[in-house]
């Protein structure tokens, strides 16, 4: 993962916010990574890389970088609204995600090693990573991680992308969290049973099967026409916002 503009707004600030901006900000990152039983591999600048699976097995590693990954933009916003009466900048962050079989181990020369990770499905993860500049999203996941996090989280399949060194192209996806998106929805129970049933109709699985779809075609009539109308409209303004990389106002938006 990586800050969006990070020289830009090297410019912008004196050097004692920009120390108080990143380290508050890795500090929030790490804990998530912590907490999700991921490693912290290293710090490249203000790049962060983290893996799952290692050095420790862990069941279900997939989701739960995936998991880490939204639960970072919404720290991001508790950081904006602590930053807002000081009037330190916004930032905005990408982050890249890949699951594949890569090298792990103590890596370096006769006076110094790290622990890392090696390999081409690294090498994937962080042209994920830059590749959301492009599609103008945060976080991108290759087929892979989509494939193995699937049904607990809904994914949008965003486009296809070349890497050097492959033929083939590549099908990249964004996480969509439901439970955060219901959470923010919450105040309404119109509202949360709408955002649900939009998740539900990018389910592939979910559109397979008759049945399903004949229930989220009943449930839509239940819903008057002009809640869903307004409903509409604020998700609609808060996905624009979303893309953009404008959290606070998303969220404001969504709720």
């Amino acid at each position: 993962m990586d800050i969006a503009g990070f020289s830009s707004l090297c410019e912008q600030v004196d050097p004692e916010m920009l120390v108080r901006l990143t380290q508050e900000y890795l500090q929030a990152m790490c804990e998530i990574i912590g907490n999700s039983r991921g490693t912290l591999d290293k710090f490249i600048g203000d790049c962060i890389m983290a893996l799952w699976n290692a050095p420790r097995r862990l069941k279900n590693h997939e989701r739960a970088a995936v998991a880490a990954a939204l639960e970072m933009q919404g720290r991001l916003v508790q950081l904006h609204r602590s930053w807002e009466a000081e009037e330190i900048p916004a930032i905005k962050f990408r982050i890249g995600i890949n699951t594949d079989a890569v090298l792990v181990g103590n890596f370096g020369c006769a006076h110094r090693i790290n622990y890392t990770v090696l390999g081409d499905g690294v090498n994937l993860a962080s042209r994920l990573e830059a590749a959301n500049k492009h599609f103008g999203t945060v976080v991108l996941v290759a087929e892979s991680t989509r494939n193995q996090s699937m049904p607990e989280y809904a994914f949008r399949f965003v486009g296809k992308i070349t890497v050097p060194g492959k033929a083939s192209v590549l099908a990249v996806y964004e996480p969509l969290y439901r439970t955060a998106l219901s959470m923010a929805c919450a105040s309404s129970s119109v509202a949360t049973l709408s955002v649900s049933l939009l998740l539900n109709l990018t389910d592939s699985m979910m559109a397979s099967s008759g049945d399903a779809e004949a229930r989220i075609m009943n449930s839509w009539r239940m819903i008057p026409k002009r809640a869903l109308d307004d409903l509409t409209k604020d998700y609609e303004e808060g996905m624009r916002e979303y893309i953009a990389g404008n959290l606070l106002a998303a969220e404001r938006a969504f709720t």
